[in-house]
């Protein structure tokens, strides 16, 4: 078994890989994807100190790239289970903790040298497509409008101005997509809508990776109409799509 991150191959049987999962979900609790952790143990070894010299620039080089494949291979060079594509990440092979040396007791850095590496990365689930849907709905208007006549000297007297008003409504609400834009919730009273007073508000994904190689995740739409009629605006604020 050996370990390979991008073109960096390390020896056979050198290192030992610890693989953790912990699972990632929406602020409804819906499952959006997995984040991996590798925790790589391995000791370098060489002829000499030189050597050893160079076969730690070497691996410090190798894991200074952020955003290579990672993968375990078997003895006839096929990959196991354990492999994760950069490319298929929200954001790439992260390098959380570039080769380190705990160790320092004994014969360190005579003809060998322990190193531990940390990688991690997240897998998104495309079927997860809304991370989160608000919608609010603010009623006003409708019934009589009255004013005070305040006089000089007496009580305010109160004077019906309109025997009945309009009622309005205003639906604004917000999604975020996980992997494209959401599509914003529909008018709930079409007909009664000003149309020229609609207003739809993309906002600019959140970027993750590195140079070169980005993705982009969370993808905001904000949506607000504003409705008027005669009769009551009756209804209920948009559910979450299915």
């Amino acid at each position: 078994m050996y370990l390979k991150y991008g073109a960096y191959r390390h020896a056979d049987n050198e290192v030992s890989v610890a693989i953790s999962k912990e699972g990632l979900f929406t602020q409804a609790g819906i499952a959006r994807g997995t984040r991996e952790r590798w925790t790589v143990a391995g000791r370098l070894q060489a002829t000499d100190q030189a050597s050893l010299t160079t076969a730690i620039n070497t691996l410090a080089a190798a894991y200074s790239i952020q955003g290579q494949d990672l993968a375990l291979y078997r003895d006839n060079d096929q990959p196991t289970s354990h492999a994760i594509t950069s490319a298929a990440t929200n954001g790439g092979v992260r390098v959380v903790v570039p080769p380190s040396f705990p160790e320092g007791k004994g014969a360190e850095y005579s003809t060998f040298r322990n190193y531990t590496i940390v990688l991690a990365a997240e897998l998104l689930d495309a079927s997860t497509t809304i991370l989160n849907w608000q919608e609010t709905l603010t009623f006003r208007g409708g019934g009589p409008q009255f004013a005070y006549l305040e006089p000089i000297t007496g009580l305010p007297q109160k004077q019906l101005l309109k025997q009945a008003t309009t009622y309005r409504a205003l639906q604004s609400g917000e999604a975020v997509g996980q992997l494209g834009y959401p599509v914003p919730a529909s008018p709930l009273w079409p007909n009664a809508e000003h149309t020229g007073q609609r207003q739809v508000r993309y906002e600019l994904p959140r970027r993750m990776g590195p140079p070169g190689s980005p993705t982009y995740t969370q993808f905001k739409v904000t949506w607000s109409y504003n409705f008027e009629d005669a009769g009551p605006l009756v209804g209920l604020p948009t559910a979450w799509p299915t």
